[in-house]
């Protein structure tokens, strides 16, 4: 399973988009296409979503096997607010933990996509 993040300047123009293109389905003058987990931003929101450090956090989950708190270690960050940022985006549904004891394990829920102009 892949999610998609799509960047778009004007969030009410995609979403007159999107209606128009789900009215043509229900009425049968398109076939639907395959549906693909799309989460959409505006610039703004995309900027305040995806930090620096979120975005980094996410690049060392690709190929993480460690907890946590290895996680934090390895970031040179602390481990409160690596905590918070991995929450953060597992409400997304771009990670999820795995809870094994008293250890959490992050990993990536999905692969992601992102095409750079929407």
């Amino acid at each position: 399973m892949m999610v998609k993040i799509e960047i778009v300047a004007d969030m009410k123009k995609k979403m007159k988009e999107e209606n128009k293109y789900i009215e043509s389905v229900i009425s049968g003058k398109i076939k639907p296409k395959r549906a693909v987990r799309t989460i959409v931003f505006t610039p703004e929101t995309f900027a305040s979503t995806f930090s620096p450090e979120r975005l980094r956090l996410i690049f060392a989950l690709k190929d993480w096997n460690g907890n946590i708190y290895q996680l934090a270690k390895t970031l040179g960050r602390r481990y409160e607010v690596v905590h918070r940022d991995i929450s953060y985006l597992e409400g997304f549904g771009l990670i999820k933990i795995v809870s094994k004891g008293r250890e959490r394990f992050p990993t990536l829920a999905r692969r992601i996509r992102m095409p750079a102009f929407a």
